[in-house]
Parts: structure tokens; sequence; C-alpha cells
């Protein structure tokens, strides 16, 4: 592969994986990382759980750094694309980083010892989320009205705190609640809060 080529296949995956909710960190052959994103940037920053540098990553606590570069090591060594997950304490004492660990066996064939190995995919339980209630509300023909009670019950407010939120009557947030229940078919509340969490929360990590 030329080296034009190659540079712009890195330009094309990068563009992509700053677009992720989940912070990435693709290394090279030798453990070191060749791409963070913005996310990833961003967590290892805090040192709270991993730590990244040009000559690779660390967890905060021996035990788990030793899991993470076992994980590492074997994903470096194979062409198979089974991942493997590894949970890193922090020493914050917040919930532990979730990172999972995927071979990249067809790039990493190119030979060149920049090209990514493997990547690392890392969430931050303890992120807070922001609802895509514009999403929402196009998928399944929600008002905006609808789609913030939705996102603001999803967040964990009750009904009257979401009707202060949005300066409303508890009366008017309930109908709200009762109408994006039947545009998106959940019928309950729990129902449309596990829809929106699982398919338009967005991590702020």
């Amino acid at each position: 592969m030329t080296r034009i080529a190659f540079d712009l296949i890195r330009k094309t995956y990068g563009a992509i994986l700053e677009h992720l909710d989940v912070g990435v960190v693709l290394l090279d052959v030798a453990g070191r990382p060749s791409f963070i994103n913005a996310r990833a940037a961003r967590i290892v920053a805090r040192g709270d759980g991993l730590r990244a540098d040009q000559n690779g990553v660390a967890a905060s606590f021996l035990a788990d750094g030793r899991t993470l570069h076992a994980a590492i090591a074997t994903a470096g060594g194979t062409a198979d694309t089974e991942a493997r997950r590894v949970y890193l304490s922090r020493p914050s004492g917040l919930a532990s980083l979730v990172v999972t660990i995927i071979p990249l066996g067809r790039l990493a064939e190119d030979g060149r010892p920049d090209a990514p190995c493997t990547a690392l995919f890392i969430v931050d339980p303890e992120a807070p989320l922001r609802i895509d209630t514009q999403g929402l509300g196009t998928a399944y023909g929600l008002t905006p009205r609808e789609a913030s009670i939705a996102a603001l019950l999803s967040r964990g407010a009750d009904l009257t705190q979401a009707a202060s939120t949005l300066g409303i009557g508890t009366s008017s947030a309930r109908e709200y609640l009762k109408r994006a229940l039947d545009k998106t078919g959940t019928r309950r509340q729990a129902n449309l809060v596990r829809l929106v969490l699982r398919s338009f929360a967005v991590s702020h990590a």
C-alpha cells in the first residue's frame, strides 16, 4: 500500500471514529497509539483509570494494567475478530471504565510499523447523557415538547420535575407523555425510557 493510499484510509477512518459515541484509541503493532479520538482524549486527560502517551496505554492500577496489556497482546497476535473486554478501576472511586479490545487484522497485515493493529473502545459509565431529541422526534413523529418530556424522563427526572423544567403544568406534561407513548408504541414509561436510552442517548465523556 502506498503512503498516499494509507494516509487517505487513516484520514477516512479518523473522521468516522470522531463521530462515535465512545472513546477510541488505535494501537500499532508495538502497542503505541496511532490515533485517539476527541472523546478518548478527554478520558485520558483526566488520568482517572486510563493513561496514554506516545509509548502506549496504561491503567491506573497495576492489576488492571496487567489485564489490559494481556488483552492487547492477545488481540495483536491474532487475526480473529473476537472482542475482549476489561474493566479499569478509577482512583476517584467512580464506576470503572469499560474497555473493549478488538483486533484489526486486515489493517495490521499492511506491514507498516504505524498501521493500526488493535482498537480500544472506551466507555465511561459516569459520563452525563445527552438525548438526541431531534432524532427521536424525527424517528417517531414526536413534537418538540413530546420529545423533551421523553428525554427528561430518560435522564432521571420524574414527571413533576420534567414539567417544571419545561415551564408547563403537570397535567400538560402527562398529556405529552401519553402522546409520546402512543407514537413510540411503548405503552409504559419504563419502556419509553429504555427505547430512548438504547437508541438516542449520547454520552459526554
